[in-house]
């Protein structure tokens, strides 16, 4: 019944707009009612013929779903239809969309200056031919790297089990970036502790790396002052001035091939910050929501067909991130309470 209460019609209009032929295509069900009803399917737990037998007349009306002239009876798509609004119409192409379109509306309206990045197992069946065998987590399984801003979840992607973290990062920065997020601090594990990750976030998203350094990570001399302005000096013909102030240098550097040199400054001053380990408690955060969303979604990948894994893993992403936003639009606090869901 709450989702009576959810205005999604702007993302609606770009899905329309996106993944329907103007003018060729006759909408017999509303695509915000599609959406919310996605919400209903993943939220159950249930199968398409479940989901749909699930339904009641009054369900029907407070998804949006439109009444028959005729009979008075609200029409509900069959479990075929939904099928192919999710597999065949928006495919993985359209929920990254309706992904991105919700976490730039939950971006807009964040009030912390926080981001941090984890990746959390997809567990897949044991006799999963095509899913790693990760020895850490003691089983077959793939691999959600997720992105929250505070504790509202902004990006998701998908990958491989045995996937390192690292490598994903640029692409969530990248995200961060085309959504407008303000953030002051990104908080990593050792996972993602490399020179180029901490110059990227500086650079593309103007935060603070906060990235939690390996056991023997020791001051690197080629992030000192020293050397940025040795550097500096040295490409005086592509521009460089030592007498810039230090940020325009490291951004001067980062543009001319020198990111490592960058991300080595920011770690040094990790490495000399006393309240390091203070901002950094922040980030605990992450696997508290990442069991969230698997208490109330499906959150892996057992029983689904290997060209469907990811679309449903992200369907069921989305699915958390619109009940969230749905609870922020109607002033709910705590934001992931979803009680008034049953």
């Amino acid at each position: 019944k709450f989702l009576y209460f959810f205005d999604i019609s702007d993302i609606a209009r770009e899905v329309e707009r996106k993944y329907y032929v103007a003018g060729k295509e006759h909408l017999r069900y509303p695509v915000d009612s599609m959406l919310k009803f996605c919400i209903v399917k993943q939220f159950r737990k249930l199968s398409f013929e479940k989901v749909v037998a699930s339904l009641t007349q009054e369900d029907a009306w407070l998804l949006g779903f439109k009444q028959d002239a005729k009979t008075g009876f609200y029409m509900v798509p069959s479990a075929s239809t939904l099928h192919h609004f999710i597999k065949y119409r928006l495919k993985e192409e359209g929920i990254t969309e309706v992904m991105l379109l919700v976490g730039k509306e939950m971006v807009q309206s964040a009030t912390s200056k926080h981001a941090k990045t984890d990746s959390t197992p997809l567990e897949a069946s044991r006799y999963d031919k095509y899913a790693d065998y990760n020895p850490h987590y003691g089983c077959k399984m793939y691999k959600a790297h997720i992105t929250l801003v505070g504790s509202s979840p902004i990006y998701m992607n998908f990958t491989r089990g045995n996937a390192g973290d690292s490598p994903e990062l640029l692409e969530h920065i990248q995200v961060l970036k085309s959504v407008g997020a303000k953030i002051d601090e990104y908080l990593l594990d050792s996972g993602y502790d490399s020179y180029v990750n901490h110059a990227d976030i500086w650079y593309h998203l103007g935060a603070t790396p906060k990235i939690y350094n390996r056991e023997n990570a020791i001051i690197n001399n080629e992030g000192t002052v020293e050397r940025i302005d040795h550097w500096v000096n040295k490409k005086w013909k592509e521009g460089g001035n030592i007498h810039m102030p230090l940020m325009d240098k490291l951004r001067f550097l980062y543009e001319h091939g020198k990111a490592e040199q960058v991300g080595a400054y920011f770690r040094n001053q990790n490495l000399l910050d006393d309240n390091f380990g203070k901002s950094y408690k922040e980030r605990s955060e992450c696997e508290r929501i990442n069991d969230y969303i698997k208490d109330t979604v499906k959150f892996n990948v057992k029983g689904i067909p290997n060209d469907s894994k990811e679309l449903y893993s992200k369907l069921s992403f989305v699915t958390y991130q619109m009940m969230i936003l749905n609870n922020i639009q109607n002033g709910i606090e705590p934001v992931n309470s979803f009680a008034r869901y049953f």
